[in-house]
């Protein structure tokens, strides 16, 4: 099983679209590194889920398809407002093929009925009413298909999955607790419950590292590696698995108990007395590290530029190093050799 939660983000006078769930999977079997968090074709959105495996994941897979092949919902210019209906539609189609055996007349009705919930949660922008949307998308007996479903009546945030109910009162004790109203504006408060509870080993079934991924507008999407099960006693995830030589995406990282993208590439402190080195980067340097230390408001591409000089740098004194091994090396001695 697992918890998935989606929430809009407010960072001073813009706003972002989250998930973040846990990596979780169990159909028979337990598996702790389980994808359950997905870009779509189009790059736009994000959908997630939680139930059943051997059943969301053939839906998932057949939407991606789907919309790997199909012109117009594949399009940016197809609004989130009109894909998620294209997606319950879609959802329905596939379910109701689902039998049992051919030699036992059974309906998806009786399938449904019988097996474990399931449930997705799907969020983007929208261009048409310039906001970001996110909702549930959830099996309804009494209309025979998939319903979405969402809630602007207060925050815009939601959760799906074990332990719903538990999840919101520690979101609400996490928002309180910080001073504000339920009213007000979310931070990464629900990333923090999601955390509390795979931590807890109350909630057996929410467990493994988390999963993240942002939405910026216009319907930009960022996938992040996550530092499990901390920044200090863990190491880098990427979607429920350990980054290692073999799977080291290019994605930044972030740390789970404050929800703040780490940085290890740069330096925090930086001396900015003896730059002579670094040429005509020196001024660019020493902006970056006015007092010494790195400003809290680098952009990305201050950031990447850093990164750049600095490597270059290192680099450069490496090349510089091997240059004085090999003149300081001893001659070798070809007589030696020959006897």
């Amino acid at each position: 099983m697992t918890l998935c939660v989606g929430w809009i983000r407010q960072v001073k006078d813009s706003q972002e679209l989250i998930f973040a769930t846990d990596s979780c999977l169990s159909a028979g079997e337990r598996w702790d590194s389980g994808v359950k968090l997905f870009e779509l074709p189009r790059r736009d959105s994000l959908i997630c889920f939680s139930g059943y495996t051997v059943r969301t994941y053939p839906m998932i897979l057949s939407l991606i398809n789907a919309l790997k092949y199909d012109k117009h919902a594949s399009n940016p210019n197809y609004d989130v407002t009109l894909l998620v209906d294209y997606i319950t539609s879609l959802f329905t189609d596939v379910v109701r093929q689902i039998y049992v055996e051919r030699s036992k007349p059974t309906t998806y009705e009786d399938v449904l009925k019988e097996d474990p919930e399931f449930d997705f949660m799907f969020g983007g922008w929208s261009w048409k009413e310039n906001q970001f949307k996110l909702w549930r998308i959830a099996y309804s007996s009494d209309a025979g298909g998939f319903i979405p479903t969402s809630n602007y009546d207060r925050l815009v945030f939601e959760f799906i999955g074990d332990h719903v109910e538990t999840a919101k009162r520690k979101l609400e004790e996490e928002i309180t607790a910080g001073g504000k109203i339920l009213a007000g504006k979310f931070d990464m408060e629900p990333l923090k419950v999601l955390l509390q509870m795979i931590r807890e080993t109350e909630f057996d079934s929410i467990s493994g590292p988390i999963q993240l991924a942002k939405i910026y507008p216009p319907g930009i999407v960022e996938l992040f590696g996550v530092y499990y099960p901390s920044i200090v006693q863990g190491k880098k995830t990427f979607l429920g698995r350990d980054v290692s030589q073999t799977n080291n995406p290019g994605v930044r990282f972030v740390d789970p108990d404050t929800g703040s993208v780490v940085d290890t590439e740069i330096p925090e402190v930086f001396d900015v007395e003896n730059l002579e080195e670094f040429g005509a980067d020196v001024s660019f340097i020493q902006a970056c590290y006015p007092d010494g230390r790195a400003k809290g408001d680098l952009t990305d591409r201050d950031r990447e530029m850093l990164r750049t000089i600095f490597k270059e740098n290192a680099y450069s004194k490496y090349l510089k190093s091997l240059e004085k091994q090999i003149e300081t090396a001893k001659p070798i001695d070809e007589t030696a050799i020959n006897e």
